[in-house]
């Protein structure tokens, strides 16, 4: 085992896990009492219960081990994105609203909701 498995958020990681799983194995084993008992729906949720203890080890299995640092880079797209459009082909409104935005940074101030157009 790495040292990241020894780490705070692993030990963490490892604890919710370790509550999770416990948890959906004792909520399935109480839905098969119910569903000896006669009730037919708890038949259902004695299966799902230990799907759900499953999942969650598949989750903190991936967590844990993470993506190698050696994995191959995607492959590049085979077709060139798409140029960008000429100032003078956008929509007027875009183009305004994006000269609102230039302005705002120009002034080095946010928008913000109380003041959107960064007036005083």
């Amino acid at each position: 085992m790495g040292r990241h498995w020894y780490s705070g958020k692993a030990l963490l990681l490892h604890l919710a896990v370790v509550t999770v799983v416990s948890s959906c194995l004792l909520a399935g084993w109480w839905q098969v009492n119910r569903a000896r008992s006669g009730n037919m729906l708890s038949y259902g949720y004695a299966i799902e219960w230990p799907v759900f203890a499953v999942v969650a080890g598949i989750f903190w299995w991936q967590l844990i081990h993470g993506r190698p640092d050696d994995a191959p880079a995607p492959p590049a797209p085979d077709t060139p994105p798409e140029p960008r459009r000429r100032r003078e082909e956008e929509n007027p409104q875009l183009r305004a609203y994006n000269d609102d935005l230039s302005a705002l940074a120009a002034k080095g101030r946010p928008k913000t909701w109380r003041n959107p157009k960064g007036l005083p």
